[in-house]
């Protein structure tokens, strides 16, 4: 014992300063393998997210292509479940439903390149997606996350001023908005702001809860001047340098909320407008001095603008004996054809925004209807592209003792039939509403009723506005008002039956289709009939067709909510890929990233192959901006699930879809 004594005592010393070097020796550890501790939010700092938007709804894309959804207050699931669903609206963007890859819109719900846990698979890698995305604090650059309907530094002449926001990525929940006017916050901001004389400051901060849970703050700031005591000019027209040689323009004057007589000269000749506010002015070579003048009661104002007409250098020759005219006859035959040298260049024809086929080669006949028609040409060649518009007028001589119709309202277009009848109880349908100068109406100037009832629009993006009708068994009465800012209105009543279903609640068939055309592949699951039943989500026939063909998939969102289909999953299912040599030379041209290795030979999913892959849906041949728990599909339907190298535009994935993802390619795939 006595020894053990003068052991500790001689050594306690050496004990004690061993004990301190082993406790910072293990503090020293702890700190360099511990994760560093999260700093405080900032709004400079980089958020991980994706940009791009897949299908499962239509881009996009991008921008544009989107776009507000009025049933966002349901958190979307990012995790890849059994099969589940894919399906999210798109604004911008989403491939499976509109199912549209977006290139920056935006979209679309219907677009590939959306989903933000997206992996590469495990055989091969996969193109990065861009991942980090910067907080926009800048009303004149692109915001990823929301669009408003404002435009930045505008002057507006009347005090009341109704703002939209259009959420862009599906896959975060909308937990907060907040609106400060002049630095002071509203705190019952719902649509309206009451501006003050002079310059504005309006600023949103959204609150988002991402899908990990985490919450990503956006802060967005606009200037809006208010002037309502002098005479305001309000025009797109800015300098510029154009390659047509003529320049249609809007622009008009007012002294608050009063309209005021506006002059536009050019070459010193006063040039009078088409209709309403709509002028065109045909230009020389070199400058041209565009002249806008209005005065009222001793007030006035005056702007001037320089256009410079360079003729273009192009390769594409346009023969056609369509003008600026009027039509003495309904009956309207024209010829149009272009070339690039030897080369026929594709021309794709509209009258009064439907697309019309040649009856004999270069030669088409077509039906005009009462009042101003618009035919427009466009095509492509290689990089070029020709766009063309002409205003055929026909007055219909048995129509004199009816009212006329104001040239300047608003105009409508709808995929709903007057004297329709559906089976079941849920119709869904599209609006095209533009101005009488052709700019498009938002839904916010758009009231949809039935029996009645308004309507919640369901999707509202850059190229149109969908709805989901709730009917009652026998006759519904459908009507569409629409309105431009200047308070012209058009309404168009409709009547729609609804048949209900029989006992088994099966309300007809829809035929639906797994299709990789751009790989070669026309079909991985054949045109397919699958029964519907009342009040069925297009999510659910989905999910049963692909389980019911040996698929697994994997999803955001869930069967009864943005769902957004991400990739479809099954042994050997690519083992014959063959992607054109021509069609890949576009995806390389157009893509940030493209691999051609980039794939599992068991799965094809967003971002396989490149950046702007994806899954996209069309119904009946027209690429939705909602996603497919938002579809509800008729009797008939057919329904083409398509997978896209470049955010559709291989498929006419663009052709009338939200998200304002770019042009369509010229050939189909």
């Amino acid at each position: 014992m006595n020894n053990a004594k003068t052991i500790y005592k001689k050594y306690k010393n050496y004990m004690y300063y061993s004990l301190i070097i082993l406790l910072l020796l293990s503090t020293v550890t702890y700190a360099a393998t511990s994760d560093q501790a999260a700093d405080p939010f900032d709004f400079n700092e980089k958020v991980e997210a994706s940009t791009l938007r897949l299908a499962a709804g239509g881009t996009k894309s991008s921008a544009d292509q989107s776009d507000t959804s009025s049933d966002r207050d349901e958190e979307a699931s990012p995790q890849k479940e059994e099969p589940s669903n894919t399906d999210t609206p798109i604004e911008t963007e989403s491939p499976s439903d509109r199912q549209k890859p977006s290139s920056e819109k935006p979209a679309a719900d219907n677009m590939p390149g959306t989903s933000s846990d997206a992996k590469p698979s495990p055989d091969k890698p996969k193109p990065d997606a861009q991942k980090d995305i910067e907080i926009v604090e800048v009303a004149d650059q692109q915001n990823r996350y929301f669009t408003t309907n404002i435009t930045h530094n505008e002057t507006v002449t009347e005090p009341l001023y109704s703002v939209t926001i259009n959420h862009l990525d599906e896959s975060l929940t909308v937990e907060e908005t907040n609106v400060t006017l002049n630095g002071k916050r509203m705190s019952d901001f719902k649509g309206d702001i009451t501006l003050a004389e002079g310059a504005n400051t309006i600023e949103f901060r959204i609150t988002y809860k991402q899908s990990d849970k985490k919450q990503l703050r956006v802060s967005q700031a606009y200037t809006v001047t208010l002037n309502s005591d002098d005479v305001v000019i309000t025009t797109e027209l800015k300098d510029q340098t154009v390659i047509d040689e003529t320049l249609t323009f809007t622009a008009r004057a007012t002294l608050g909320d009063k309209p005021v007589k506006l002059q536009v000269f050019i070459h010193k000749q006063e040039l009078k407008p088409l209709a309403g506010n709509t002028y065109k002015a045909q230009l020389v070579e070199g400058e041209n001095t565009i002249k806008l003048i209005a005065q009222h009661s001793g007030k006035q104002a005056a702007q001037q603008y320089t256009v410079n007409y360079e003729k273009e250098n192009s390769t594409i020759a346009l023969e056609t004996d369509l003008k600026d005219q009027r039509a003495n006859s309904e009956e309207f035959s024209f010829y149009a054809q272009a070339s690039a040298g030897e080369v026929d260049v594709p021309l794709k024809i509209t009258v009064n925004d439907q697309t019309v086929s040649p009856s004999d080669g270069m030669n088409y006949a077509v039906q005009l209807i009462n009042g101003t028609n618009i035919i427009e040409l466009t095509g492509q060649y290689k990089d070029e592209r020709i766009e063309r518009q002409y205003t055929i007028s026909f007055k219909d001589p048995n129509v004199n003792e009816k009212p006329q119709t104001d040239p300047d309202a608003p105009k409508l277009v709808t995929d709903l039939k007057p004297n329709s009848t559906v089976k079941g109880d849920i119709k869904t349908i599209n609006v095209w509403p533009v101005t009488a100068s052709g700019e498009r109406i938002r839904g916010k100037n758009v009231l949809v009723q039935v029996n009645g009832q308004g309507v919640p629009f369901t999707w509202d993006d850059s190229a149109k506005t969908s709805y989901k009708l709730t009917l009652q068994t026998g006759q519904n009465n459908i009507s569409i008002k629409i309105w431009d800012d200047e308070g012209r209105t058009l309404t168009e009543n409709f009547t729609i039956t609804s048949v209900a279903p029989e006992e088994d609640g099966i309300i007809g068939q829809v035929t639906i289709s797994l299709e990789a055309s751009v790989l070669g592949i026309p079909y991985l699951i054949k045109p397919t009939k699958m029964d519907i039943h009342q009040g069925e989500r297009g999510s659910y026939i989905l999910d049963q067709f692909l389980r019911n063909h040996g698929f697994d998939y994997g999803k955001t969102g869930n069967l009864d909510r943005n769902f957004y289909l991400r990739d479809v999953s099954k042994p050997g299912m690519l083992d014959n890929v063959a992607i054109p040599d021509d069609l890949w030379e576009l995806v390389v041209k157009y893509s940030t990233t493209a691999n051609r290795d980039a794939y599992s030979p068991d799965s094809l999913s967003e971002f396989d192959f490149a950046n702007g892959s994806g899954w996209m849906y069309n119904v009946n041949g027209d690429f939705p901006n909602y996603g497919f728990s938002d579809a509800y599909f008729l009797d008939g339907d057919v329904v083409r699930v398509r997978y896209t190298l470049n955010f559709g535009n291989d498929i006419k994935g663009n052709e009338g879809a939200g998200g304002d993802t770019g042009d369509n390619w010229v050939q189909e795939r």
